[in-house]
């Protein structure tokens, strides 16, 4: 897919978070793998792998469909207190506290502050996603964070992004929103943003081409070079 990106009208860079910034995918996967292998007498380690990698993956769209309508129809608050109420009990099961972060992530973001503002815009809860920013090493480079619960609509309504625009202090379709599904996508075109895929999170390729982002990156670190060159 060729580059449609427009680098004169950047002023300003959105981050989602989980699958961009940080490897999410593969710590709910060993949270699950290690709830399996409580059962070891009836799965083997290597069955337990597999097995926690495609509940992720089946549970990937559904989650993200489940998460709009609650917004749209005002259950957010309910939903999000059933999450944590499923981190809870996945608790034990993590054998330990740290977050993963994709590869180049930090150096990344260190770069790309000197230049353009920057901020997050998820739908995660506000504890981990700033937990997970201070344990990266990068919280402080960040103008502002947007959680599942900052604006009346979460993505991919527009509303978090036009709220991360205004702190920064930047008018919206100067930003660009980096993120790793369908739901970033679909919340820059809504927030009137230029789009910036990337494959080293949730989405795939073809689903995501399907929506016509201005530029699709193997992984979020490439985005240094892209813009800094």
């Amino acid at each position: 897919m060729l580059s449609t990106l427009d680098k004169t009208k950047i002023k300003a860079i959105i981050f989602d978070v989980d699958g961009t910034l940080r490897d999410t995918d593969d710590e709910i996967v060993r949270s699950i793998e290690l709830f399996l292998l409580k059962f070891e007498f009836l799965i083997s380690s290597k069955n337990a792998q597999t097995a926690a990698r495609r509940i992720v993956m089946s549970m990937e769209n559904p989650a993200q469909i489940i998460l709009h309508y609650a917004d749209k129809w005002g259950w957010d608050k309910f939903i999000h207190q059933v999450i944590q109420g499923i981190r809870w009990l996945l608790k034990p099961f993590k054998n330990t506290q740290n977050f993963q972060t994709i590869e180049g992530i930090k150096s990344m973001i260190v770069e790309l502050a000197k230049h353009y503002p920057l901020a997050v815009a998820s739908a995660g809860d506000e504890q981990t996603i700033k937990a997970f920013l201070a344990q990266a090493g990068i919280a402080q480079y960040f103008k502002c964070v947007a959680t599942a619960l900052t604006c009346p609509h979460t993505k991919p309504f527009a509303d978090p992004l036009v709220w991360a625009a205004l702190q920064m202090g930047v008018e919206i379709e100067n930003c660009i929103m980096v993120g790793d599904t369908t739901v970033d996508m679909m919340a820059g075109k809504n927030a009137k943003t230029q789009t910036v895929a990337v494959l080293c999170g949730f989405g795939e390729r073809e689903e995501l081409e399907a929506l016509m982002p201005n530029l699709v990156l193997t992984t979020t670190a490439e985005l240094t070079e892209v813009l800094l060159s």
